[in-house]
């Protein structure tokens, strides 16, 4: 699914929780992709926070929903003040999770495809205690002595304790779209129309032999940008990337890193039907391993490799940036 250059104004920024109140008055309790942040949060002894969630009924890590109008680190910041009453120090990217593996059907029946972003954090200040209303219970508990947890925290202890610099993504199942590409937009769109929707995506840096950056010349803007697209329910997001650069430029990849997620809300935009989204991109470095190049005429209308000291125009300033954080080679992802 393309990007359109146009900047939304944010004029309808939700009150917090009011965003998923709202989508599900739209949809009711049918699957859903929501963008997660979530605090792994370690005192100076070592020792993990968890809370005893109020919706679950059993022991998690801290954090929630990103709201549009915010990004992905305003969330955790927010979330965690909540629910425990605590200031934090974010540090690495632990992992993406987006699992349909971790899917989630709550008590009230709404199933939720979670993409939950999951950090390393601190305390730096603030009184703990719950809020009582999402946090029932906290508690510091010895990396030796967790409780029982849900799937998806208990991947991201275990990726936390590997130690690698790098950020997971591949963790759990990688599915399959439950439905056709594109369907899962066109069909929240169909019941939400154009308001502000928060959208899990991805694209791509793709290098050739010669250190050429791949590029595409997209069919709805008429700019070159990177391949990639909008997550499906039911897929991992490193299996969307695989999709839509095979579907956009004909060659088949295998993702190596993830370069960083970009989901600053200065990147909302309006595409020309005037639906409006703002994006989560998870942008990976991707390896050629098949296929022949060709432009799908759809979304594509040319692909080509570049110098990177010789990019084509017009080249918006997002692709720039996520091109420069792939070729700094940091040892972690970036967040942005």
């Amino acid at each position: 699914m393309g990007f359109l250059r146009s900047i939304d104004t944010l004029g309808n920024r939700f009150p917090r929780m009011d965003y998923i109140r709202w989508l599900r008055q739209h949809i009711g309790s049918e699957p859903i992709w929501l963008v997660y942040a979530t605090a792994l949060i370690v005192d100076e002894a070592g020792r993990v926070l968890l809370q005893q969630r109020a919706d679950l009924q059993a022991w998690g890590l801290p954090g929630g929903v990103m709201e549009p109008g915010e990004s992905l680190l305003q969330a955790l910041h927010r979330e965690v003040a909540e629910e425990t009453g605590l200031i934090i120090q974010a540090g690495k990217l632990i992992g993406l999770y987006t699992s349909p593996e971790f899917m989630v059907r709550y008590p009230n029946g709404d199933l939720v495809h979670s993409v939950t972003a999951c950090f390393l954090t601190r305390p730096i200040g603030g009184t703990l205690r719950p809020d009582g209303q999402e946090s029932m219970a906290l508690r510091w508990f010895p990396l030796k002595a967790l409780p029982p947890l849900p799937p998806w925290y208990a991947a991201m202890i275990a990726d936390y304790r590997r130690g690698d610099p790098a950020a997971a993504f591949r963790t759990g199942a990688p599915g399959q779209p439950a439905r056709s590409p594109g369907a899962t937009i066109r069909h929240l769109r169909e019941r939400i129309g154009p308001a502000t929707l928060v959208v899990p995506a991805t694209s791509a840096v793709i290098f050739n032999e010669r250190g050429e950056i791949l590029l595409q010349r997209r069919e709805d803007n008429g700019e070159w940008g990177l391949p990639g697209g909008i997550m499906e329910i039911g897929e991992r997001i490193d299996q969307t990337l695989i999709r839509e650069v095979a579907e956009e430029t004909g060659l088949q990849v295998e993702p190596t890193r993830l370069v960083g997620l970009y989901t600053d809300p200065a990147w909302t935009f309006t595409y020309p039907n005037g639906d409006r989204s703002q994006p989560v991109v998870a942008c990976f470095e991707a390896r050629i391993t098949g296929g022949r190049l060709q432009a799908d005429g759809v979304e594509s209308l040319e692909v080509g490799f570049f110098l990177p000291s010789r990019l084509p125009e017009p080249l918006d300033v997002r692709w720039r940036i996520r091109i420069e954080d792939a070729m700094a080679h940091y040892p972690h992802a970036v967040v942005r």
